[in-house]
């Protein structure tokens, strides 16, 4: 028996009871703690130990599952699923080679957007700031910037003040819509002041999650969040009349969407001690829950190399089938796609989403994951340690808020309410005299 094998015994005693008790994986962290005091010394010389070796020896199953997979990629063959309305893996292959293209004349937009809320005792104060950037490539690597709204790219700011008592959750929620808001509008703007925009690039999702936030009790959420969904409608019309790829570049997240979708295609393939072995013995169903899509696709993705494409945000089409708000359709008259890309040799994949008209084939879903790819591979591997697009990077450097700008707007803002007399009281964690 070799040392994999063991040591995925070794998870298994500790994650899986036996079936014969029709038990579940068990995660450590889920268990009952019976005794949580413990001293420095018993930290120090033996549970950090003991915990290091626990994860060392799930890191070792990791590996071993990866090895399984870059193994069997030619037998990981989805074309028979992938017709299936349930099947959300729209690609044949688990990943392919990907090639830059020459950019040179294109137009690139990203925009991006910040807020800090200063939160006082009976009143908060919100500040938001977004900016847009545009590059014209005049080559791969060389570009002219122009900032929208404002030309040196720092002043486009917002500010807010929530006089109602609400949980800090609702204030944190109305700020994050007005923020994306502020971002989505500014593009819109963009699009009719500038003409021969190419591509824009979307920091985070190219659809405002979470699509519950239409159900909220709070009425005042219900409206905002109704009303970016116009704005995100207005964006989706924009860009298919004039033929801009929208994208959304999402640079960390803990989804697993893809890894799930991966073990139910191999239980669609039917692994068998004849077929697929390697996935039995490494006990694929179990091993792949410790994987996060970025953790997953990181070590199976090369440098220039892309994942298959696979429907996303589904949640909509939930919404869509129940009929409870009938105008979803409207706003979303489309399929999300998304994928992952790995640009730089020692950086983890960006996880890339865009949309098609609902009426479209697989194939042009590709060929536009292809065409989305080979723009974004040229601006995005410039360094082999960081491989997010440039201009997305030159748009949350300028949008995100230094803490002196914070203390000038709040400063300049308690001068006036004290000069009549009204003074802000912190929360007591901000003002304890210890």
């Amino acid at each position: 028996m070799n040392s994999n094998i063991c040591t995925l015994m070794t998870i298994r005693d500790k994650y899986i009871e036996s079936e014969e008790r029709n038990s579940k994986i068990i995660p450590q962290n889920t268990t009952i703690i019976s005794n949580p005091g413990l001293t420095k010394e018993q930290l120090l010389l033996k549970d950090l130990k003991t915990l290091a070796k626990e994860y060392l020896e799930i890191e070792k199953v990791k590996k071993s599952f990866v090895d399984v997979i870059l193994k069997n990629l030619d037998n990981l063959d989805f074309t028979k699923f992938i017709d299936f309305p349930r099947f959300y893996i729209k690609e044949a292959f688990l990943k392919k080679n990907v090639s830059s293209a020459n950019i040179r004349g294109l137009n690139i937009v990203s925009v991006d957007g910040s807020s800090v809320t200063k939160k006082f005792m009976n009143v908060d104060f919100s500040f938001l700031k977004a900016i847009a950037v545009k590059y014209y490539f005049q080559k791969n690597h060389a570009a002219n910037i122009v900032y929208y709204p404002d030309l040196s790219g720092f002043n486009n700011y917002y500010v807010q003040g929530n006089f109602f008592n609400r949980d800090e959750t609702a204030v944190d929620t109305k700020t994050s819509i007005d923020m994306t808001f502020m971002e989505i509008n500014l593009l819109n703007r963009l699009i009719r002041k500038s003409s021969g925009i190419d591509m824009i690039i979307i920091d985070g999702s190219i659809v405002i999650m979470p699509i519950n936030l239409l159900f909220s009790k709070d009425p005042d959420i219900s409206r905002k969040y109704d009303n970016l969904l116009k704005e995100y409608h207005k964006l989706y019309l924009n860009c298919k009349e004039n033929g801009i790829l929208l994208i959304g570049s999402i640079k960390d997240t803990r989804t697993s969407a893809l890894s799930h979708l991966l073990k139910e295609s191999i239980q669609l393939l039917k692994p068998s001690y004849s077929h697929l072995t390697d996935f039995i013995n490494v006990n694929y169903r179990n091993v792949i829950e410790f994987f996060s899509d970025i953790d997953l696709f990181n070590r199976v993705l090369k440098k220039f190399e892309r994942t298959c494409i696979f429907n996303c945000k589904r949640e909509i089409d939930k919404i869509r089938d129940t009929g409870i708000k009938k105008e979803i359709p409207y706003y979303f008259p489309l399929s999300f796609y998304a994928f992952y890309l790995k640009t730089a040799q020692y950086d983890t994949p960006c996880r890339i989403e865009f949309f098609m008209e609902e009426k479209h084939s697989f194939n042009k879903a590709s060929e536009k994951a292809d065409l989305i790819t080979s723009i974004l591979l040229p601006i995005s591997s410039l360094n082999e340690r960081y491989g997010l697009p440039i201009p997305q990077i030159e748009a949350h450097r300028r949008a995100v808020f230094k803490p002196k700008e914070v203390d000038l707007l709040l400063n300049n803002l308690t001068r006036t309410i004290n000069m009549h007399g009204i003074y802000l009281l912190e929360k007591r964690r901000n003002r304890r005299p210890f």
